[in-house]
């Protein structure tokens, strides 16, 4: 049997240089650290994840890049890349769950999706009120629903394309456990 057939619908999967889990290679950064045909004299980010040379897979989460920076596999400039790319993957997550429409946006929504068990992770703006900040945290903690204080009130609702938004609230379980894997939460 030819190895085209017996492969077919297998995603290859990589090993994080830090954490030590298998994750599909779409979900992990490469660092390209040496190799014959490349002039790379530093590690750098893969973008393609097609460049010539010796590869290092990290997960796509910021425990695993400062665990790679302390360890001393990446610098300064690659750790600040990874960490662009990575709040690039999250923001990407946020707005593909607006599109599907399992978002709950803005503070009414946003407590009622809490209150009805439907939220999964909620993520709280960095700029909200303390009252606000303060409410939601409380929410989530005595409902033991993760959440993250991430990105300005104006980014958020950009991102889901709408006006100001102090909280947003992940309705659906897949999206969910993508953004808990990526953001960590508060747990």
């Amino acid at each position: 049997m030819s190895t085209k057939k017996k492969n077919v619908g297998k995603k290859p999967m990589r090993l994080c240089v830090c954490c030590g889990s298998a994750k599909p290679k779409g979900e992990m950064l490469r660092i390209v650290i040496s190799g014959r045909k490349t002039e790379v004299d530093s590690p750098q980010v893969d973008e393609t994840g097609k460049q010539h040379g010796r590869g290092a897979y990290i997960c796509k989460n910021n425990e695993c890049i400062e665990q790679a920076y302390e360890q001393s596999l990446i610098d300064d400039s690659v750790k600040e890349e990874c960490l662009i790319q990575t709040r690039r993957f999250k923001t990407q997550l946020i707005s593909l769950a607006m599109k599907a429409g399992q978002l709950a946006a803005g503070e009414y929504q946003c407590e009622e999706a809490i209150k009805n068990g439907e939220a999964c992770f909620v993520i709280i703006a960095e700029d909200a009120s303390d009252n606000t900040r303060k409410k939601f945290e409380d929410k989530c903690n005595y409902r033991d629903i993760p959440y993250e204080i991430f990105g300005g009130k104006e980014e958020i609702g950009a991102l889901i394309g709408k006006a100001e938004r102090s909280v947003i609230a992940i309705k659906d379980e897949q999206f969910g456990a993508q953004l808990i894997r990526r953001f960590g939460g508060n747990e």
